[in-house]
Formats: C-alpha cells, sequence, structure tokens
C-alpha cells in the first residue's frame, strides 16, 4: 500500500474586504472607483465598507468619510452614518450629490 501524500491547502488570494483595505491605505476613493479597480458591483461595496469600518476599528484604524456634497445648494452631509450614497438632498430636493469618499487612517 502506497503512504497516503498530505493534501496541501491552495493558496488563499486576498480576500474583498482586505483588496479594500489595502486600496483605502493608498488614499481616498468612492465606492464607484473602488468597484472598477476591484471588479465588484458598487452595491456590494457599501455592504463590504460595513464591516471594514467595524474590522478596522478592532485594529486600532478608522474608516474615514468625506460627506456627499449637493451640487445645487452646497448642503453639506455632516452628520450622517449610513456609508452609502444620499438619494437626494433635504434642503433643496436635489439629486445631483457628490458620492462620499473613504480613506483608512490610521
Amino acid at each position: 500500500m502506497k503512504p497516503r501524500k498530505e493534501p496541501v491547502p491552495a493558496p488563499r488570494p486576498e480576500t474583498i474586504r482586505r483588496q479594500i483595505i489595502a486600496f483605502l491605505e493608498q488614499g481616498p476613493a468612492g465606492a464607484r472607483r473602488i468597484s472598477a479597480a476591484l471588479g465588484i458591483r458598487e452595491r456590494s461595496v457599501y455592504q463590504h465598507l460595513e464591516h471594514v469600518r467595524r474590522s478596522l476599528h478592532r485594529q486600532g484604524q478608522r474608516l474615514v468619510m468625506t460627506p456627499s456634497v449637493c451640487h445645487e445648494c452646497g448642503y453639506v452631509f455632516r452628520n450622517r452614518e449610513r456609508l452609502d450614497r444620499p438619494g437626494r438632498c433635504p434642503r433643496c430636493r436635489g439629486t445631483s450629490l457628490s458620492e462620499p469618499l473613504f480613506e483608512v487612517t490610521e
């Protein structure tokens, strides 16, 4: 009988969330840019960012968000907790809004 060879696990690529963290450590970026760079849907980027924020907190780092701004009246979404892009401006009801930017800091 031949001796069995131990199975060798396949090398694991970086997870999507670790790729997002590495991408945001290089500088600020919006969800659309992250989506294009990593080849995932923009909607799923926001879901991953929620988990990234929690895991960075445990590691002593922070996910910093530059808030969206209304292009029509200049309203800044300062106190917004959600990470996704707002639908419309509460002041002028305009829908032309900048995308929030994210960055990883120490």
